[in-house]
């Protein structure tokens, strides 16, 4: 396995602050030539590769208020410094959260778990961010914050293209938020890899609800297909208010064929992507469904 060897070349200035305000302080001193590192696990990549060359590091594992879990109001709330480790156990306790708990336990191996935060996978804005599908079926939103505001984004409006989102140079994210999932949900998440631990070529979330045989709501997130994880809400349709059986999940997976926007990279081809979208996306929705209905 080659490692990567390379040391930082650039150089810049490094800060550590204790407290939110002070870090918020300096993002506004240094933007647009200031970066947030907290695990540093894709950061540190793209500065080895001199993909970017930031002046000013902010480092932000310092501050206690930036790493939490809590449910507050029926809302599941987490910080965007919360590591990977933290997440899947909490998760692990609470199987509401199937999707997330499979997608976080999903991310690297121990060690990235370890380092990695929620908040950087999804400020990275990968297309294959493997939290973004299960956030998405949730209806997560992010809350972003400088010196001059606080706002909240719905995460399907937060990616905007490959590695951008809607985030500004002096704002930092603070917390996720998912909304009370209903009883009977059921949701799950898989992803398709190279070798294990590796990004995604293609990733997928399902979060269902049903009575009986008849699907109540569906919703559908996936990544690596196109510049930005999506839903896919035509799919969405095709099962949403219907009663499931093998010949509906078919025509599902058939919309979803049509509705991706894959392309051919060093990991997969379009085709491929295609083609392994569908047969991935039946076998979440199936697990889901089936984890709706009170079955594991």
């Amino acid at each position: 396995m080659a490692v990567n060897t390379r040391i930082l070349k650039a150089e810049f200035e490094y800060f550590t602050p204790d407290n939110f305000h002070k870090a918020l302080q300096l993002l506004d001193q240094y933007s647009p030539d200031v970066k947030v590192i907290a695990g540093g696990t894709d950061l540190l990549i793209q500065m080895k590769k001199e993909v970017i060359s930031p002046r000013y590091l902010i480092n932000i594992m310092k501050i206690s208020d930036m790493s939490f879990i809590k449910v507050k109001n029926g809302w599941l709330r987490i910080g965007a410094a919360t590591k990977w480790r933290e997440v899947v156990e909490f998760c692990a306790k609470d199987r509401k959260y199937a999707a997330l708990y499979e997608a976080s336990s999903s991310v690297g191996k121990v060690q990235v778990r370890n380092m990695g935060t929620i908040g950087g996978n999804l400020c990275t804005a990968s297309p294959a961010a493997d939290s973004a599908p299960a956030l998405l079926v949730f209806n997560g939103r992010v809350k972003l914050a400088n010196m001059q505001r606080e706002r909240i984004l719905n995460l399907k409006d937060f990616f905007k293209g490959v590695n951008v989102t809607a985030m500004t140079s002096n704002e930092i994210m603070t917390e996720i938020q998912i909304p009370s999932i209903q009883n009977g949900m059921g949701s799950a998440f898989m992803k398709t890899t190279r070798v294990g631990a590796d990004i995604s070529k293609i990733n997928c979330a399902v979060a269902v609800e049903r009575q009986g045989d008849l699907c109540t709501s569906c919703r559908i997130g996936i990544g690596a297909v196109a510049p930005v994880p999506m839903r896919i809400q035509e799919a969405e349709r095709i099962v949403a208010g219907k009663r499931v059986d093998t010949s509906l999940v078919e025509e599902m997976g058939q919309k979803a064929i049509e509705e991706i926007k894959p392309i051919t990279d060093i990991r997969s081809t379009t085709e491929y992507r295609r083609q392994v979208a569908s047969i991935l996306l039946k076998d979440v929705f199936w697990k889901a469904w089936q984890r709706a209905g009170g079955k594991e």
